[in-house]
C-alpha cells in the first residue's frame, strides 16, 4: 500500500447483522428450520455479492470481496446465526454488551464453550462497558450492543416471533431501529415455519408479503455496493457539470505529485501575511512518504490498540487519508496559485502595455518588446485558466479535501464504534459532497469492519485523553493560527487595494494641479508646463496601472474568501475549546462511559466536518476564471 502508484480502490464488502430472541423464546422444534433459513439468506447474499462484483469489478479492488457477519453472540438466535455464518465462510464481528468474563455468565456450561469457540474465530471482538448493577443498566447494555450491531451492518436478519417489544434492547426494538435508519431487514419467523420476508418502514407489521428471493436480495446488495451512476451530475455551480462515476475513476487513476505548485501562492500568502523572512519549498512529500511517517505515530498506536486495529490503520485508513490529502493539497495549490497568478499578472500586463510611455523617453527597450511581453502574459493567463478548467483543479480540490477530512475523522469514530458524523451534513444544494466521495468513504468504512478491544474505564479514559491531546488541541492551535493569518491577509489586501486607488487619486490631483498652475504667473507657469509635459507619460501609465493593481488585490481577496474562512476557523476553534473542556471532564470522571465518549467524539467530528462543509459551500461557486 505504501508503494501504490495511485489511490487504493475499496474492497467490495457486505455486512449482515443479526438480532433475535434468546434461547428461552425459541421453540426447540424450530431451531433447525431457523438455522436453515439464515443459511439460505447468507448463501443468496454471497451469490448476490458475487454478481455485483462481476458487474462493478472495475471500480473495486481486484478479485477480492469480503463478507462480514455481525452478532452480539447472545445465547439463542445470535449464536445460532453466527455458527451458520462462520460455517459458510463469513467473518465474524462481535460487539459484546459486557466484558467477555461478565458476558460468559449468561451461558450454561455447554453454551459457554460454544461462546468461547465463536469468540476465538471472530475477526474482531468489541467488549462494551455494560453494567450489571441494576436491571435497567443491564437492559441498556443489551440495547447498546444491539444498536452497534445495526450501525455495523448493511442488512439485518431479525429472528422475531412477531410480537411487540417486551423490554429495552429486545429484538422488536432493534428491528424497529434498523427500519428507521433505512436498513433492509429480513424477518425470519421465530415461532412458525413461514418463508423469510423483507420488512420496511411501510411494511413493518405481520402479515408481510415480500418473500426473500435472489432478485430482491441482489437489489438490497446493489443499493449498498453500487458505485455512483454515470447519470449523476456533480458540481452544478462550478461551470462544468461532471458525471460522478467519471470523477471517481479519474481519482482512482491519479498519481503522486512531487513538485509543489503552490510555491507561487505560498510566497504571496506569506508576503501579504507579513511573515518575512520565509522559505518556500519547491517539492512536497509523496503519499508513500506521508504514509510511512503517519505509521510511525498514529492514534491507534498511542491508544495501545490491538494488532487488528493497527492493521486497519496502517493498511486502510492511513493510505486512503494520505492519498486524498496529498491530491487535495496538490490541486488546491494549483487552483490558488492560478488565481493569484491571473489577477496579479493581469495588472502586470496593463503595466507593460503602458510602460513604453515612460521607457521610450529614455530609449529603454521598445514598444514591440513591451507589447510582446504583454501578449506572453495574456497567453500564459489563458493557458493557466484553460488548463485549470479542463483539469478540473477547482472541483478536484474540493472533492479530495472532503474525502480527506472524512477519512481523518474516521480515525476517531472507528476506534469508538461511532457512526459517520458527516452523513447528514453532506446534503443540500451547493454544499453536498460529490456522490462518489460519499460512496468511496462508505465503501472504505464497510471494508474496515469493526474495532477490536475492551472498553473498560481505563481504555475509555485513555481514548478521551489521547483524542484531546492528539486531535483537539492541535486542531485548536491550527484554527487559531489559520484565523489569525487569514484575517491579516484579508485586511492587508483590502488596504492595498485602497492604497492603489488612493495613489491613483493623488497622481490625478498632482497632474490637475500642474495643469492649473500652468496658466498662472510666468515663472511658475513655465515650470508647471514643462513638468506637466514631462510627466504626462508617467501619469498616464500610473493612472492605468494603479487601478488595475487595486482591482487585482480586490479580485484575489474576493476569490480567496480570506475573511469568511478566517471567521469560520475562529468559530471552529471556539467550538473545539468547548469540546476540550468536555473531554477533560470525561477523562476526570471516576467511571467514564463509552456512551459519553461516543457522543463527545461524534460532536468533535461533526464540528470539524461542519467547518469543512461550510468551506465547501463557500468555494463551490468560485471556479477558476479569467480576471475580468
Amino acid at each position: 500500500m505504501t508503494d501504490a502508484l495511485s489511490p487504493p480502490k475499496p474492497v467490495m464488502t457486505l455486512r449482515i447483522g443479526v438480532t433475535g430472541h434468546r434461547q428461552s423464546r425459541l421453540p426447540a422444534d424450530q431451531l433447525e428450520r431457523i438455522g436453515d433459513q439464515i443459511q439460505m439468506i447468507l448463501a443468496l447474499a454471497a451469490e448476490g455479492l458475487d454478481k455485483a462484483h462481476a458487474q462493478y469489478a472495475d471500480d473495486y479492488a481486484g478479485d477480492e470481496r469480503q463478507l462480514f457477519f455481525v452478532s452480539a453472540l447472545a445465547d439463542g438466535a445470535d449464536t445460532l446465526a453466527a455458527r451458520r455464518a462462520i460455517g459458510a465462510g463469513w467473518r465474524l464481528l462481535a460487539p459484546l454488551p459486557f466484558s467477555r468474563a461478565s458476558y460468559a455468565r449468561d451461558f450454561s456450561t455447554e453454551d459457554r464453550d460454544q461462546f468461547e469457540a465463536l469468540l476465538s474465530q471472530a475477526d474482531a471482538v468489541a467488549e462494551l462497558d455494560g453494567l450489571r448493577d441494576a436491571p435497567a443498566n443491564e437492559e441498556r447494555a443489551y440495547l447498546q450492543a444491539g444498536l452497534v450491531t445495526v450501525e455495523q451492518s448493511d442488512i439485518i436478519i431479525a429472528v422475531w416471533d412477531g410480537e411487540g417489544a417486551r423490554g429495552i434492547g429486545g429484538t422488536a426494538m432493534i428491528k424497529d431501529e434498523a427500519v428507521s435508519l433505512g436498513k433492509p431487514v429480513i424477518w425470519v419467523n421465530a415461532a412458525a415455519d413461514t418463508p423469510p420476508v423483507f420488512i420496511s418502514a411501510e411494511n413493518n407489521t405481520p402479515p408481510l408479503s415480500e418473500a426473500v428471493s435472489p432478485e430482491n436480495i441482489l437489489g438490497a446488495i446493489d443499493a449498498v455496493v453500487a458505485p455512483p451512476a454515470s447519470s449523476e451530475i456533480e458540481h452544478a455551480f462550478s461551470g462544468e457539470k461532471t458525471h460522478a462515476l467519471a470523477a471517481y475513476r479519474v481519482f482512482a487513476e491519479e498519481g503522486a505529485h512531487r513538485f509543489n505548485y503552490g510555491s507561487f501562492f505560498q510566497f504571496w500568502e506569506k508576503l501579504f501575511a507579513g511573515k518575512w523572512p520565509f522559505a518556500i519549498s519547491l517539492t512536497c512529500p509523496t503519499p508513500a512518504e506521508e504514509i510511512f511517517e503517519a505509521r510511525q505515530s498514529t492514534l491507534a498506536q498511542k491508544l495501545q490498540s490491538t494488532s487488528h486495529d493497527q492493521r486497519i490503520f496502517n493498511d486502510l485508513i492511513i493510505p486512503r487519508f494520505a492519498w486524498a490529502d496529498h491530491l487535495a493539497v496538490h490541486y488546491g495549490n494549483l487552483y490558488r496559485s492560478s488565481y493569484f497568478f491571473n489577477y496579479l499578472f493581469a495588472a502586470v500586463a496593463v503595466f507593460l502595455a503602458l510602460f513604453d510611455l515612460v521607457a521610450g523617453e529614455f530609449g529603454f527597450g521598445s514598444k514591440t518588446l513591451w507589447i510582446g511581453s504583454e501578449v506572453a502574459i495574456i497567453i500564459a493567463i489563458l493557458f493557466v485558466t484553460t488548463a485549470g478548467k479542463r483539469g478540473r483543479w477547482h472541483e478536484k480540490w474540493i472533492d479530495y479535501r472532503q474525502l480527506a477530512e472524512e477519512m481523518r475523522q474516521y480515525r476517531l469514530y472507528y476506534l469508538t464504534l461511532g457512526r459517520d458524523a458527516g452523513s447528514d451534513l453532506s446534503r443540500g444544494e451547493g454544499g453536498e459532497a460529490a456522490s462518489w466521495v460519499d460512496w468511496y468513504f462508505a465503501a472504505s468504512c464497510r471494508e474496515a469492519g469493526m474495532t477490536s478491544g475492551a472498553f473498560d474505564a481505563g481504555s475509555i479514559r485513555r481514548i478521551a485523553e489521547t483524542v484531546l491531546k492528539e486531535e483537539i488541541t492541535p486542531q485548536i492551535a491550527y484554527h487559531d493560527k489559520k484565523a489569525g493569518t487569514l484575517h491579516i491577509m484579508e485586511h492587508r489586501l483590502h488596504h492595498l487595494g485602497e492604497y492603489a486607488f488612493g495613489a491613483t487619486l493623488l497622481v490625478c490631483l498632482f497632474y490637475l494641479g500642474l495643469v492649473f498652475l500652468a496658466g498662472k504667473e510666468p515663472g511658475l507657469a513655465t515650470w508647471a508646463y514643462e513638468t506637466k509635459n514631462g510627466v504626462k507619460g508617467a501619469v498616464t501609465m500610473m493612472t492605468g496601472f494603479l487601478p488595475a493593481l487595486g482591482a487585482a488585490f480586490f479580485g484575489v481577496r474576493v476569490q480567496g474568501e480570506f475573511g469568511s474562512t478566517a471567521e469560520r476557523s475562529h468559530a471552529t476553534a471556539a467550538q473545539l475549546k468547548t469540546l476540550a473542556e468536555k473531554f477533560k471532564a470525561l477523562s476526570a470522571a471516576q467511571t467514564p462511559r463509552l456512551e459519553a465518549l461516543r457522543l463527545r467524539v461524534e460532536e468533535t467530528a461533526r464540528a470539524m466536518l461542519m467547518e469543512n462543509m461550510d468551506w465547501r459551500m463557500l468555494y463551490i461557486s468560485k471556479p477558476l476564471n479569467l480576471p475580468g
